[in-house]
């Protein structure tokens, strides 16, 4: 059994007996600190979720750095791969690689996976400028004063945060702070297998 799939059994059996108040207390400290790092910063928690477990649908709308409109809507039936970050956060800056690294594997397999980036707090210019120097193939949305980032719900409190949504546009899993290749994978090929498109 791969680690993944561990994390996710672990996780919806806590999630069943305790919810999500470990990631609630970390912000809670982390504001409590004022250390005025202008962010706070997830720990790495991982949330896996069974088919049938899977309630919140999102609808992720907005436009991407080229001026191009984008909704989720328009890749049902896909895997949808959400990642909040921003070119000011240090722990965006070390996963970047590992989520183009992951998109570019999917995509040259023929995945039905999509990778939409939703940038926080950054200008078109200084967000197009972090795509570049780190080689991000994949869309983002703009800022938009926080409007787009609200219609993930409180899913995306830390930056970075990334959420995957099935076929149907569920959440079936987040990453709340920074993420690694085998763990993005893992969560992914998970998504994919338990709707059968293996």
């Amino acid at each position: 059994m791969n680690r993944a799939r561990v994390i996710a059994l672990f996780v919806a059996a806590s999630l069943t007996l305790a919810g999500c108040s470990g990631e609630e207390s970390s912000i809670n400290e982390q504001m409590r600190q004022g250390d005025q790092k202008g962010y706070v910063a997830g720990d790495g928690t991982v949330q896996a979720l069974a088919p049938a477990q899977r309630e919140t649908v999102i609808t992720l709308e907005g436009t991407t750095l080229e001026e191009e409109p984008w909704s989720s809507a328009d890749h049902r039936g896909e895997v949808v791969v959400i990642n909040v970050w921003g070119s000011w956060c240090g722990p965006c800056i070390e996963e970047a690689p590992d989520l183009e690294q992951v998109a570019s594997d999917l995509r040259e397999a023929g995945e039905p996976v999509q990778f939409i980036g939703v940038n926080s707090r950054d200008s078109v210019s200084n967000a197009l400028a972090f795509q570049e120097a780190y080689d991000v193939s994949y869309p983002s949305l703009q800022d938009d004063g926080g409007r787009t980032r609200a219609q993930l719900g409180g899913l995306a409190v830390a930056t970075p945060s990334t959420i995957l949504l099935d076929g149907q546009g569920r959440v079936a899993a987040r990453v709340s702070g920074q993420v690694d290749a085998s763990t993005l994978r893992g969560l992914v090929d998970d998504v994919l297998d338990s709707e059968g498109r293996r």
